[in-house]
């Protein structure tokens, strides 16, 4: 017998507690598993009046919003709001009862301005260390890259004195073009996925000086430093590969190659040798070519060969079209020769051609799920918030990935974990992609 409900009846009903409606796989049950904001109250203890005023909404609650905003990249917070209003897996995790009214959204809004970044850094190192506690982080290999973030911001209006962003720039996105935003340096495990470290800073900032401060960031939750760094070739330098030899680290990114102004006309750099005791350049023909001077801005130096051994030289036309040959090189110039001779080793391009699945999808995952790709709020210290809750979801995600592997063996200590943390870290890619929907 076909039926129409009354949509319009109303009765009471006794409902059962809110946590039994909750499936046990949810995702948000297994975030609260692996979760601690323990630290919340104590860190915002001194933004608040403790003995005035009306009573605030638990600082607990806002991170949890929060929380919530990166884990199903919900761009708006009005729109977490409503979603929050109707969603009984949101209520639980906040421990809103049904009956109960919600913040206000402009709550979130303001506690940005009274948090600040620092409850959100302390979130993120938290992540990591909580990471290191399940050993899933190896640490002998570290990537570091750098992604684009849009700017909630037209782009006539980068840069000017009355910009609703004064802190966007513009920098080259993915597509090709170039559009206002900002930039995410980032410094990830090789094994885990697991992100040790990040830097915000607006779009147009080159990446290069930023890998050296990345990797010191992330060494503190190291036992030791790691073995090797992994970067595209906007890392490769003779500066960067001194610095991180000082540090005992081999630097893992391809070289440029040797150019000259005249293309293939001339002789580039590496047909000459470099005599670091010295320091003097030997052309193909057997003479030296001098450091004569230091450039004041750049910092470059610049090596020039004597007339008389370029005039009457027969390789000349294959060298210079000048009267003598000059050379200009960077103060680290031994070190670029002996990245480029590193670069040409099996072992380099082994642990190079792990670089792009890893800290590439990384920066795919926080885009296409955690809504990475545009920046939620305008200014760099709120872009940073963005950022800092995206990466401690990431790692976040991770550990709930543990728990589980955990969970389903019923292991709870003994000498099998060693070799479970071992598995988990070759198998989380398996797991990282993973897609929170709602149960």
């Amino acid at each position: 017998m076909q039926t129409k409900r009354d949509r319009q009846r109303i009765e009471m009903t006794l409902l059962p507690p809110l946590e039994s409606l909750i499936p046990e796989d949810h995702y948000l049950r297994r975030l609260e598993k692996v979760l601690d904001l323990s630290f919340i109250h104590e860190s915002v203890r001194d933004r608040y009046c403790q003995d005035n005023g009306r009573p605030s909404i638990d600082p607990e609650v806002v991170i949890r919003l929060f929380l919530i905003q990166a884990m199903d990249g919900i761009a708006h917070v009005r729109e977490l709001m409503r979603q929050v209003q109707v969603n009984l897996a949101y209520r639980w995790f906040i421990g809103y009862r049904l009956d109960e009214k919600l913040p206000d959204h402009s709550t979130l809004s303001k506690a940005l301005d009274r948090f600040g970044d620092e409850v959100f850094n302390e979130l993120f190192e938290r992540s990591i260390a909580k990471c290191r506690e399940s050993g899933l982080i190896e640490g002998r290999v570290l990537h570091v890259d750098a992604t684009t973030i849009r700017a909630d911001l037209h782009r006539d209006r980068v840069g000017q004195p009355d910009s609703p962003d004064p802190d966007a720039r513009y920098g080259h996105f993915p597509d090709g073009r170039t559009k206002p935003g900002y930039k995410q340096h980032t410094v990830a495990d090789d094994g885990s996925r697991v992100v040790m470290g990040i830097t915000v800073t607006p779009a147009d900032r080159h990446e290069h000086n930023e890998a050296a401060p990345l990797v010191d960031k992330a060494s503190k939750h190291l036992e030791s430093p790691p073995e090797a760094v992994c970067a595209d070739a906007a890392y490769a330098s003779g500066r960067n590969y001194h610095d991180f030899k000082e540090r005992g680290i081999r630097l893992v990114s391809p070289p440029p190659k040797a150019r000259n102004g005249t293309g293939d006309r001339h002789y580039t750099i590496e047909a000459f040798v470099y005599d670091e005791r010295r320091n003097v350049f030997i052309c193909p023909h057997g003479k030296i070519l001098k450091h004569v001077r230091t450039e004041r801005q750049r910092g470059r130096r610049i090596y020039r060969g004597l007339r008389t051994d370029c005039r009457d030289c027969p390789l000349k036309p294959m060298c210079t079209g000048g009267v003598q040959r000059y050379l200009k090189v960077s103060v680290h110039h031994s070190a670029l020769i002996k990245l480029r001779a590193d670069s040409r080793t099996a072992d380099f391009q082994r642990l190079y051609a792990k670089r792009a699945p890893s800290i590439e999808g990384v920066f795919a995952e926080a885009k296409q799920w955690h809504g990475l790709g545009r920046a939620w709020r305008r200014g760099l210290a709120k872009t940073r918030v963005q950022c800092l809750l995206v990466s401690a979801v990431l790692n976040l995600k991770r550990l709930m990935g543990v728990f589980c592997l955990l969970w389903s063996r019923n292991v709870a200590c003994g000498g099998l974990l060693s070799r479970i943390w071992r598995a988990v870290a070759s198998s989380i890619r398996l797991d990282v992609s993973y897609r929170p929907c709602l149960a």
